[in-house]
């Protein structure tokens, strides 16, 4: 895997829920393996920057408001900002993990994101007022 700026980007856009970068200690790299077969987002720390430059760049965060999102959308949102799969989700708030995929569906079109971990890099950030 390449820590590119424009291939992690590019990656997550897409949709994947995780980068890990092949210069991992085997230790961190297994930790992360089980997360991500768990249904956790799972990310290279070197790559924080990188997002976070991304993010600054190319999207405007004026248009995200998280008051424009339901409680139950909010609170789904902070436990995606956690690493939560869709499935502990559903435990925790004692919903469906159907009913959590709806709600994140919507989350992340209201606030024009296009993946979990674009939402938990937002929220991390701090750009949730």
């Amino acid at each position: 895997m390449s820590n590119h700026e424009d291939d992690v980007v590019s990656a997550l856009k897409r949709g994947a829920d995780g980068y890990l970068l092949k210069d991992m200690e085997p230790e961190d790299l297994l930790k992360a393996l089980h997360q991500a077969a768990a249904g956790q987002m799972v990310l290279s720390e070197t790559l924080t920057p990188i997002l976070a430059a991304s993010l600054r760049e190319n999207r405007p965060s004026a248009d995200r408001d998280i008051q424009q999102l339901t409680p139950r959308e909010r609170d789904i949102l902070k436990l995606i900002a956690q690493g939560l799969p869709n499935k502990l989700i559903a435990r925790r708030l004692t919903i469906t993990e159907s009913t959590v995929k709806v709600h994140v569906k919507h989350l992340l079109k209201k606030m024009k994101l296009k993946s979990r971990v674009e939402a938990a890099v937002w929220v991390l950030q701090g750009k949730n007022g």
